[in-house]
């Protein structure tokens, strides 16, 4: 076998300037950052190298900065989940606590529209008065929607909808709704009805996307509703003696 000249090396780490990237310690070894040169091919190596370097560390950067702001996003997540939790549990349960809750999802999640479909009857709800802002956030479920909900429980997405919301958002707001998420709330494998979400951006919602965070909201959510109906059907009228 012939020898390897040192124009072979040179050439080999030309066509190949990753070899430094994952060989650190052969870099050091070789000189080639410290060592002045004259010759054309070891300065065409050496900035092969530099550009190499460069665009390892804007890309490690990049992917830092990535991971930051998913840790910080996630963080927020969690502040918005306990902010939820503690209306739900820290409220007198009713209408108006409900209502709330809707808003404050709405608002820190960045979408256009959160409400509920009840199933009937709904026990321990009230009447809820027409054209109020509860009605417009806490619906019965009626059988046109019971056509479109996921009755056997789970999680529905659909995003780039042309059409609007459809029957399952109200009529004011149904045509601005390009994509929704209808989740299914259920305690102790009773059905409590579910939890409708919509927003203005086509691709917020989608099949195939995570849902983990979709089902602890409804499960915390169908606990808190369930304590609701609980609260409501224990009250009881005065009577006098």
């Amino acid at each position: 076998m012939a020898p390897i000249s040192a124009d072979d090396v040179v050439s080999y780490l030309e066509e190949n300037p990753g070899f430094f990237i994952e060989h650190p310690e052969s870099l050091r070894q070789s000189g080639l950052l410290t060592q002045v040169s004259t010759s054309a091919k070891v300065l065409n190596l050496r900035d092969k190298l530099f550009d190499r370097l460069k665009g390892e560390r804007e890309d490690l950067i990049r992917l830092l900065d990535e991971t930051i702001d998913i840790v910080r996003q996630n963080e927020q997540i969690e502040k918005d989940f306990i902010a939820i939790e503690q209306l739900l549990f820290e409220q007198e349960p009713s209408l108006v606590s409900l209502t709330d809750i809707a808003k404050q999802i709405e608002s820190r999640f960045g979408i256009e529209y959160a409400g509920f479909l009840l199933l009937e009857p709904i026990d321990g709800i009230p009447v809820i008065a027409a054209k109020s802002d509860e009605s417009f956030r806490i619906r019965p479920l009626g059988k046109i929607e019971e056509e479109i909900v996921p009755m056997d429980g789970g999680v529905v997405l659909n995003g780039k909808l042309e059409g609007g919301g459809g029957p399952l958002f109200p009529d004011t707001i149904s045509r601005s709704i390009q994509s929704t998420a209808i989740v299914s709330l259920e305690i102790h494998e009773k059905k409590i009805g579910f939890l409708i979400l919509g927003s203005e951006d086509p691709e917020r919602y989608h099949e195939g996307m995570a849902t983990h965070l979709l089902r602890r909201l409804a499960m915390r959510l169908a606990l808190g509703i369930s304590i609701f109906q609980r609260f409501n059907n224990g009250k009881t009228v005065p009577t006098s003696l």
